[in-house]
């Protein structure tokens, strides 16, 4: 930041300099003290904070059902273990990847088979662990969604996205504690493994190939996120960034292709430990984020305060103009935020006591994400009107601070990117090579090599359907969708009948039948306006 400072071009003529300049004097200083402040205060207790890592460093690994049986499925290594060598197997940590928001480390976290749980974590630190799972990139782009469903119709989307994924991870948690009673087995420790034991291996597969999918495909927002980003700097030829400076009018493909070469080195790395600051830093620059716009859009410009941002609130259109606006055009994007139920066992193994506190945790987490996003999108929306941008970053100036502030978050989102690819790189290595990748063996590890750049290829690939609001919206509403209205209910529905001993349709049924319909229409509506959108 001091260096910017120092590179901050000097003030223009009267006949040149930006009409908006001599309000943005007074009172542009105050937005990197907000941002410092928040970065130099929480950068310590928000590592401690959000942190997963337990007291005790090396637990041993707990066998899993397949382990008891001597079986190795593919269908259960989304849950990312490191091979190591038998000296230090009592000590083997085992690495899970998570991530919508801003997708973290879940490290050296024993994996508990029992229905309990042997994890450290209160119902306090798991709540503050999903809200940073929610919380993230993608509440950057809520503005815009707020701009195409209307300040009602966003609201109500925002609301029943939020209850419904709410619920259906506490239902998650219920099938998990189901399981055993009725097959005499050992409580599941993964996603995959709880929808093979109450749907088979036909739905477990899909869950691994949508796990997959929505690992690639977060990380493929995050390409777009800094491809739009740096490019909106480096075609900025008023504001003088050092972007611009140095790569001037750069198009935003060019910096995609360079994000993929730039993580595709970090991908390959197998300690996440590397990336532990990281963690606590991100959760920073997206609150300082949040923060900055919020005071740029209230000083700065249009600078007229909270009062002139609400009176332009109520000029703006209540519902969407049509039901693609509503799927096609942003629904996707509020399910990419909110719809992290493929991280819930990483949550639930963390916590010492996930049967009673859980249900609490997703509770308290999902209410205030719900509240802080919506209040930072409406209030966006008052600032920005119509010009409100796919990225509502895009609509602050780049100046020598706020500059600072959109590179920090991009520097973020590359060592991000590696700790949210590694899950679907583990579920490729798994599922292609097999054993074979526990091994050491240098044609192993080109394998890997090839496995990784292909998949980050893939990244690049997906990148480039559209801007982040569609590449957020396919992503969220197909992969996480799916994971998140559907294979739920189908568990609970499956598990209850099981239970019973009876394939009748039962009345505390029709609650589960209801979330799965509404799935159903929320993926296949997504699905065919993103695809119409972007053909056309």
């Amino acid at each position: 930041v001091l260096w910017l400072r120092i590179q901050r071009p000097p003030i223009a003529d009267s006949d040149t300099q930006d009409p908006r300049a001599p309000r943005r004097n007074k009172t542009a200083r105050m937005l990197p003290s907000i941002w410092i402040a928040l970065l130099f205060i929480s950068s310590g207790s928000v590592h401690r904070a959000f942190s997963f890592s337990p007291t005790k460093q090396n637990r041993p690994r707990v066998a899993s059902r397949s382990d008891a049986r001597g079986e190795s499925s593919p269908l259960h290594s989304n849950r990312i273990v490191e091979p190591v060598d038998e000296a230090t197997s009592a000590g083997q940590r085992q690495r899970v990847a998570v991530g919508d928001g801003v997708p973290t480390a879940i490290e050296d976290m024993a994996v508990s088979t029992s229905l309990g749980g042997r994890g450290t974590e209160s119902q306090t630190s798991a709540s503050l662990n999903l809200g940073k799972c929610i919380c993230g990139a993608g509440s950057f782009a809520l503005p815009h969604v707020f701009l195409t469903e209307g300040l009602a119709g966003g609201t109500l989307a925002m609301t029943a996205c939020a209850l419904l994924a709410g619920s259906t991870m506490r239902s998650i948690n219920e099938s998990r504690r189901l399981v055993p009673r009725i097959d005499g087995a050992d409580a599941p420790s993964s996603y995959v493994e709880l929808a093979e034991r109450s749907l088979g291996p036909g739905a477990s597969g899909l869950v691994f190939a949508l796990t997959m999918a929505a690992s690639l495909g977060v990380c493929s927002t995050y390409i777009v996120f800094i491809g739009q980003t740096l490019a909106s700097l480096s075609s900025d030829g008023l504001s003088g960034n050092v972007i611009h400076t140095l790569a001037p009018d750069v198009p935003q493909v060019s910096w995609e292709m360079g994000t993929a070469l730039a993580v595709l080195p970090l991908s390959l790395v197998r300690n996440y430990g590397v990336f532990k600051i990281t963690s606590a830093l991100g959760v920073t620059a997206v609150l300082g984020g949040i923060a900055t716009t919020l005071a740029y859009g209230l000083l700065v410009d249009p600078g007229g305060g909270l009062v002139d941002s609400l009176s332009s609130i109520s000029e703006m259109k209540m519902w969407p103009d049509s039901l693609q606006d509503a799927f096609g055009g942003s629904f996707g994007t509020i399910a990419y935020l909110f719809c992290v139920n493929f991280l819930t066992f990483p949550i639930i193994n963390s916590m010492k006591d996930a049967d009673s506190e859980y249900n609490g945790a997703v509770s308290s987490a999902v209410r205030v994400i719900w509240f802080v996003n919506v209040v930072f999108a409406i209030v966006c929306l008052g600032f920005y009107g119509d010009n409100t941008q796919d990225l509502v970053l895009a609509n602050l100036d780049n100046g020598p601070y706020l500059s600072a502030l959109k590179l920090f978050l991009c520097v973020d989102l590359v060592f991000t990117f590696p700790v949210v690819f590694s899950s679907g790189r583990q579920i490729l290595e798994n599922a292609l090579l097999g054993s074979k990748g526990e091994s050491g063996d240098d044609s192993v590890d080109l394998q890997r090599a090839a496995i990784t750049s292909g998949a980050v290829a893939a990244c690049f690939g997906l990148s480039q359907v559209g801007g982040f609001g569609v590449v957020a919206n396919l992503v969220g509403g197909v992969a996480q969708g799916t994971l998140a209205f559907i294979v739920p209910p189908a568990m609970a529905i499956s598990l209850s009948r099981r239970s019973r001993n009876s394939e009748d349709i039962d009345i505390e049924e029709i609650p589960q039948w209801a979330i799965a319909a509404f799935g159903a229409a929320v993926v296949s509506s997504v699905t065919y306006f993103t695809l119409a959108e972007v053909v056309r």
